[in-house]
C-alpha cells in the first residue's frame, strides 16, 4: 500500500520539482498539490494522509498554526523553508514539524526526508531525553515541579512523556494528580524480565486523554529496596524504546541507585530555594558531579519559591555556585497548596497564574535547548 503524500506549495516551479522527486520514490503516492493553504489544511485534518510537505509563508502566526494543526492530527509533515536559520528550525520543530528541509530543494535530501517519514522513523530529537528532578534535600518542592512540568512537556510537545516516580522509598506522584495505576514499577520491572519494553509501557498509566504517562511508586516502602543500579539502567533503556521525553522524580539519598539515575540522566534540574543551607546542600551536590565527571553543561539550577525581595539575591547564588541560575519559580502559596490538596496540576487550577506560567515557560526552553542541541549535533 502506498503512502499518500498531499503538498502544500504555492510555487509553480518548487511544485513541479517535488511532484518528480516524489514519482522516483517506491511506494509513495502523491495525492494533492494546494496552493491555497487553509482548503489544503482542511482536506488533510480530514484525509490524514500519512505525510504534508509545507512551503512555509512569511507570516510566523500561519506557519505555527499550520504546523500545529496538523501535528494535533499526527501527521507527520515535512517543512520546506527558504529562511534556514536555526531559530526557524527549532520553532517549526518545536511546533511539530518532523523535518525541515531548505530551498532551494536538494534532491538527496528531500529523498531521505520523505523516506524516514514512511518508516516513521523521523523525530525532533534523535533520541528520547531523560531529564531528572534532583535535590539532596527533600521538602523544597522537588515533586510538585516533576509533576507541573511532566504535565507542560506533554502539552506542548504533543509527544509522549512519561513521568517516573523513583523517590524511593516514599514517591508519592499519583497522590498529585490522582491517578490509580494497576501497576507500579518494581512489579513493571520484574515483568520487563521476561517481556521487555512492551511490559513496561503497559504499566505506564495515562494521564487523562493527554500525552503524559505515568510510571508509579511501589505500594509498599520495602518494595523500593529491590531496585539496583542495573534495574535502572534496563528501565531507562525500555523506556527510551516508547517516549521522547522522560522526566524523573528522584530520591533524595546519594545512594548508588540514584547515582545511576543521574548518570544516564541527558539533564538534571538540581532544585534549590534561596536560604545558606539549601545553597549549601546545592554546593554540594555541585561538587559531587563534578567529581563523578558529570558534563557541566548537564545541570541546570532550578530556585524554586523565589521572591524579588528576598534577602539574598541571585547574583550572591549565582557567585557563591559559580554557576547561573537556568530558572526561578515564584512563591506562589496559596495555588500550589490548591494543586496539591487538589490533586491537580497548577494548569487546571489557574492557568494564568504567575507560577503556571513559571513551568509553562520552563517547559518551553527545555525543549528548545533540547532541539537546539540536538540540531547541532546532527549537522
Amino acid at each position: 500500500m502506498n503512502n499518500k503524500v498531499v503538498v502544500l506549495e504555492n510555487e509553480t516551479e518548487a511544485a513541479e520539482l517535488i511532484r518528480n522527486y516524489l514519482s522516483e520514490i517506491e511506494d509513495i503516492e502523491l495525492d494533492k498539490i494546494y496552493t491555497d493553504y487553509d482548503e489544503g489544511v482542511e482536506y488533510c485534518k480530514n484525509t490524514k494522509p500519512h505525510i504534508v510537505i509545507y512551503s512555509t509563508t512569511e507570516n510566523k502566526i500561519t506557519n505555527k498554526n499550520i504546523i500545529t494543526q496538523l501535528a494535533d492530527k499526527n501527521i507527520n509533515t515535512i517543512v520546506l523553508s527558504s529562511n534556514y536559520t536555526t531559530n526557524l528550525v527549532i520553532e517549526a520543530l518545536r511546533y511539530g514539524a518532523k523535518d525541515f528541509i531548505s530551498k532551494p530543494i536538494i534532491k538527496k535530501d528531500f529523498i531521505n526526508s520523505i523516506k524516514k517519514c514512511c518508516k516513521e522513523m523521523v523525530k525532533t530529537i534523535n533520541k528520547s531525553n531523560i531529564i531528572s528532578i534532583y535535590s539532596n534535600k527533600g521538602g523544597i518542592g522537588k515533586t510538585t515541579i516533576a509533576t507541573n512540568l511532566a504535565v507542560e512537556f506533554a502539552r506542548q510537545t504533543r509527544e509522549k512523556v512519561v513521568l517516573v516516580d523513583l523517590n524511593l522509598p516514599l514517591g508519592d506522584i499519583t497522590t498529585f494528580i490522582n491517578i490509580k495505576p494497576s501497576v507500579t514499577i518494581t512489579s513493571a520491572i520484574e515483568t520487563a524480565t521476561h517481556k521487555g519494553a512492551e511490559a513496561v509501557f503497559n504499566a505506564c498509566k495515562q494521564y487523562k486523554d493527554t500525552s503524559l504517562y505515568v510510571l508509579a511508586e511501589p505500594i509498599y516502602m520495602e518494595e523500593s529496596h529491590t531496585m539496583t543500579p542495573t534495574h535502572i539502567y534496563k528501565l531507562f533503556e525500555y523506556l527510551r524504546e516508547s517516549f521522547s521525553y522522560i522526566l524523573v522524580d528522584v530520591g533524595t539519598n546519594v545512594d548508588k541507585t540514584n547515582i545511576k539515575i543521574l548518570e544516564l540522566s541527558d539533564l538534571i534540574l538540581l532544585v534549590s530555594i534561596v536560604n545558606l543551607p539549601l545553597i549549601r546542600n546545592c554546593q554540594r551536590c555541585l561538587d559531587l558531579f563534578n567529581n563523578l565527571c558529570f558534563d557541566e553543561n548537564k545541570t541546570k539550577i532550578i530556585i524554586n519559591r523565589y521572591l524579588e525581595n528576598d534577602e539574598i539575591k541571585i547574583e550572591d547564588v549565582e557567585k557563591v555556585l559559580n554557576q547561573n541560575i537556568y530558572w526561578k519559580i515564584p512563591n506562589n502559596y496559596f495555588t500550589i497548596m490548591s494543586s496539591i490538596n487538589k490533586a491537580m496540576p497548577v494548569c487546571e487550577i489557574n492557568e494564568n497564574s504567575n507560577v503556571t506560567l513559571s513551568f509553562s515557560g520552563l517547559a518551553s526552553k527545555l525543549t528548545e535547548d533540547i532541539i537546539a542541541k540536538d540540531f547541532i549535533i546532527n549537522q
